[in-house]
């Protein structure tokens, strides 16, 4: 409904020239090395976007035999060696879409990191005239496999067809990388290509008339784990490289299913938790399990219980203890269950539980953040997004700068994504008032996709939330409803600024804004911060501005006194310290101006504070270098 049609859609269906009629299922390839390093810097990104779209692609990799060592490659060389010659790939990583590499918009032709969401379902937007199927069964010891697969084509095909089938083990698992590049976990790596890298030539195809073929191979022995294994067959001209059509079945249907969460605890000694759920329609009473705790090695859980179909039950890891601060990487791997051998496909009988440690008494006020850095999540921030969408930083648009956190709601729909901020230190002298304040901008598409966006504070580490700020729709829009994707010019923004004092007596809190999406169009958040006045009322001024904002030198601080007083300068960093103070002395009524300094400091937000005998009055600076 939203989506432009991409070059990379327009070349891809030049490429299709036939009639078509049927949803195509994209065939992803990649060929990479456990021993590259730009592997190891794209693969994350390309797997999210492959993960989170798995219903309309078949991806299938090729662990190749340089630039270093790789033992999946060592294991079947030769049918890898085939189509590195195929492609002619000159080196890793490279990617293919259809036979047709991922197009040069962020490296080169080829780079996997190229690839985006919107281009595989463009891809995927092209229908074909080739419908496949293909089922396969373990025989009673699952050390061979029965693969049957068919094809049918409404118009007649002609050329040198051939029928490609792969044996793919969703994940593998290393304690210790294997190779060079650190990375540990690999996805869809082909095993064994059936019955080798030629393929089945099938010849022509008659208009309606399906072929079936029957596949019987024994299973390699140097499979890590049967579990894993699925099945990818897709149909390509092999002149041509134009691929009609894929098919791919992942590991059987799964009898366990571990959710992945990320969670936080703010005193050491807590234990670790996940859920299991089982989605057998036979009732769930045991389960052998396996986890580890970053790097360590991988240990037994022998879950027992009584589970109903779709019922879950949590399961506390009593022997891991989190202690050190940051974040704590749990991954929990489903094996058995009463209800058979476990065939576990991608994003299910597989989780990751992170765990952050935040043993700190929190950030001291002033707490300011205008996401000017280029990390994302800030240190110290939480994010919870859904798939590849939800929070990221924007540098096209801010409140008072070109940078900001977007929520592409205009992407997706029915999901809440959460950021979260840094713990908090609000334990201040009495008498003291506490603020939140941030800027917003957002419309919606029109009355039908409409979101909302809602802040909530904890001050029992997360246990329980208190919502400060709800709305939506056109309540929370600050430009007119638009149908296409929206970004925010600097006037439409909308600034808040919301009482908390009732919270500084918990000591600390974490403020997390959550974005429900209701797939209506783009959120934007600036400029949150947190900050206290020490019983002193605020400081009038006839105007309160720095320029330039952002500096990296000198910037200039101008405000207007009502009546004649002496004034304090102080600077203050994210941090809440002290960075520069300068007494101005006695001021007279009126417009007065002072220079401030970027020397010394680093990129970031400050506080610019004026203190008079009437109260106190502040700002942000930011400082980019």
């Amino acid at each position: 409904m939203k989506k432009n049609l991409l070059l990379f859609t327009l070349l891809l269906a030049g490429v299709f020239t036939l009639s078509a009629q049927h949803a195509r299922r994209v065939l992803v390839e990649e060929f990479t090395n456990a021993s590259c390093p730009p592997c190891a810097s794209q693969n994350p990104g390309f797997n999210a976007i492959l993960d989170a779209n798995h219903d309309i692609v078949t991806p299938v990799k090729y662990q190749t035999n340089w630039p270093g060592f790789d033992p999946m490659n060592s294991q079947n060389p030769s049918e890898v060696a085939t189509r590195v010659s195929y492609y002619g790939v000159t080196g890793v990583p490279h990617g293919l879409v259809d036979g047709v590499p991922i197009f040069d918009d962020c490296g080169y032709t080829g780079a996997p990191g190229c690839l985006s969401a919107a281009e595989l379902q463009a891809s995927a937007a092209i229908t074909t005239p080739v419908v496949m199927d293909m089922s396969y069964t373990f025989n009673a010891t699952y050390d061979t496999i029965a693969i049957e697969v068919s094809a049918t084509s409404d118009i007649d095909l002609t050329g040198d067809l051939r029928l490609h089938v792969v044996l793919v083990e969703d994940r593998i698992f290393f304690d210790a990388a294997p190779g060079s590049n650190g990375e540990k976990t690999f996805e869809q790596p082909v095993r064994k290509m059936v019955p080798g890298a030629a393929g089945t030539s099938t010849g022509n195809f008659d208009a309606g008339v399906t072929k079936t073929y029957n596949f019987t191979v024994a299973l390699p022995a140097y499979l890590y784990n049967v579990n894993q294994l699925g099945v990818s067959a897709w149909l390509q001209n092999h002149t041509t490289q134009e691929v009609f059509q894929s098919f791919r079945i992942a590991p059987a249907t799964p009898k366990v299913l571990i959710p992945s969460s990320s969670t936080f605890v703010c005193s050491p000694g807590s234990n670790p938790s996940f859920s299991i759920i089982n989605l057998s329609d036979q009732p769930l009473t045991t389960a052998l399990l396996r986890y580890r705790q970053g790097n360590d090695p991988w240990q037994d859980y022998n879950w027992t219980g009584n589970l109903a179909e779709g019922e879950s039950a949590v399961i506390t890891l009593t022997n891991i203890s989190i202690t050190t601060p940051g974040a704590n990487t749990i991954d929990v791997l489903a094996v058995s269950s009463n209800n058979g051998m476990l065939q576990t496909p991608q994003n299910e009988g597989y989780g990751t539980v992170t765990v952050q440690g935040l043993f700190d008494p929190g950030s001291v006020l002033p707490f300011a953040y205008p996401f000017q850095s280029a990390a994302f999540p800030p240190a110290g921030w939480l994010v919870e997004n859904a798939g590849t969408d939800g929070w990221k930083i924007s540098t096209v648009a801010g409140s008072n700068s070109t940078r900001s956190t977007k929520n592409n709601m205009f992407d997706y729909d029915a999901a809440q994504t959460i950021l979260q901020t840094p713990k908090l230190d609000l334990t201040m002298p009495a008498g003291s008032t506490t603020n939140l304040k941030f800027d917003h901008a957002y419309t919606y598409y029109n009355a039908s996709y409409k979101d909302s966006m809602r802040v909530d504070i904890s001050a029992d580490c997360g246990l329980t939330w208190t919502t400060v700020f709800h709305d939506g729709y056109i309540g929370l829009a600050t430009a007119p409803a638009q149908t296409s994707a929206f970004t925010p010019s600097s006037s439409q923004w909308a600034s808040h600024e919301i009482d908390i004092t009732a919270f500084a007596g918990s000591g600390s809190v974490f403020v997390r804004f959550v974005a429900e999406s209701g797939y209506g169009n783009n959120l934007y958040l600036d400029n949150v911060e947190v900050s206290s006045l020490v019983g002193v009322k605020t400081l009038t001024l006839n105007n309160f501005s720095i320029a330039p904002n952002p500096s990296n030198d000198v910037s200039e601080v101008r405000f207007g006194l009502a009546s004649a007083q002496n004034i304090q300068l102080m600077v203050f960093d994210a941090l809440g310290a002290l960075v520069q103070n300068r007494d101005l002395g006695e001021l007279t009524s009126g417009n007065h101006s002072v220079s401030i300094s970027a020397l010394g400091l680093n990129s970031g937000s400050y506080r610019v504070v004026l203190q008079g005998k009437d109260g106190v009055a502040q700002t942000q600076w930011v400082v980019l270098k």
